[in-house]
């Protein structure tokens, strides 16, 4: 696979660095990766809370997001199925974007996300989980154009890019996804995997490898399997995605329920006090008739 080897040499960086080389991403697209997703990342602290605010100011005043104690319960292999499936409705998605998804290319992703989509509360997970997944992969690819297109043609020295065999596109994203996590995860970085994903998706169809979608979501499965999935269920799964973009309903805290007791409290008093004195005046008794007139 002359493929493999001159990509894992590109990827490589040309050679061995100092200790504190090993921090910094080595390939061209992943350095880029890793920056788009630092921006996508922080383009997402300080939303605001349900009810308006932000974090800040609802602590401020009393307000807490607190999650109960039973938050997206999951497990390695439910985020490894739902992963699979999160990246085929992706690569559809990506592909129907670019105008590259046609009959034959929806039955080869239909036929490799058999398995996952048989799994009993996948189907719920994706649903829920994938609108937030392609809005944000939707904006990293126009707020980096150029970066998750051709990716192909930035990963491996083959003439233009040229996916020669199956295994390729999956050996290909597999090397990426290790120098992209080498130096942490982020919800962004995850995000950016499947961006890469569904580029490398265009390239299939484009080279009219159709049948290699298959290899292609393999492989990042298989990513998801060795590196993402122990923080992926420290994080609730996949709908942990949902509570980085959109934080949980804001609840009251103890404080903050007697300070607003507190506050009622006395603004009913004050109310009562002024009707008080307000229906004593109005209730002054005028004099008899009697007494203005004289038999």
């Amino acid at each position: 696979m002359s493929s493999l080897s001159s990509s894992s040499s590109l990827l490589a960086g040309g050679g061995g660095g100092g200790a504190g080389q090993q921090q910094q991403p080595r390939s061209p697209i992943v350095a880029a990766a890793v920056a788009a997703a630092a921006a996508i990342t922080s383009s997402t602290i300080g939303t605001p809370v349900a009810g308006g605010g932000s974090g800040k100011l609802s602590s401020a005043v009393g307000w807490a997001n607190k999650r109960s104690p039973i938050h997206h319960l999951t497990t390695s292999q439910d985020v490894i199925n739902q992963g699979k499936c999160l990246c085929g409705e992706y690569i559809r998605a990506r592909l129907k974007r670019s105008g590259l998804l046609n009959r034959k290319t929806l039955q080869r992703l239909r036929n490799s996300m058999e398995e996952c989509s048989a799994e009993a509360g996948a189907g719920v997970v994706v649903r829920e989980a994938f609108p937030i997944l392609n809005e944000m992969g939707e904006e990293l690819e126009r707020m980096h154009p150029r970066l998750y297109i051709n990716v192909s043609r930035q990963i491996s020295n083959e003439p233009w890019g040229e996916l020669t065999e199956p295994d390729t596109v999956g050996y290909l994203l597999h090397v990426v996804a290790k120098d992209l996590f080498k130096s942490g995860i982020t919800w962004g970085k995850v995000i950016s995997l499947f961006a890469i994903a569904g580029g490398l998706a265009v390239d299939c169809v484009r080279q009219d490898h159709h049948d290699y979608l298959r290899q292609l979501i393999e492989g990042t499965t298989d990513v998801i399997e060795e590196d993402l999935s122990g923080w992926l269920v420290e994080r609730g799964g996949w709908l942990g995605l949902q509570d980085h973009v959109h934080p949980p309903v804001a609840e009251m805290s103890l404080t903050g329920w007697l300070s607003i007791t507190v506050l009622t409290l006395f603004v009913i008093y004050v109310v009562s006090l002024f009707l008080r004195v307000l229906g004593t005046n109005y209730n002054v008794t005028p004099p008899p008739a009697s007494a203005t007139h004289s038999d």
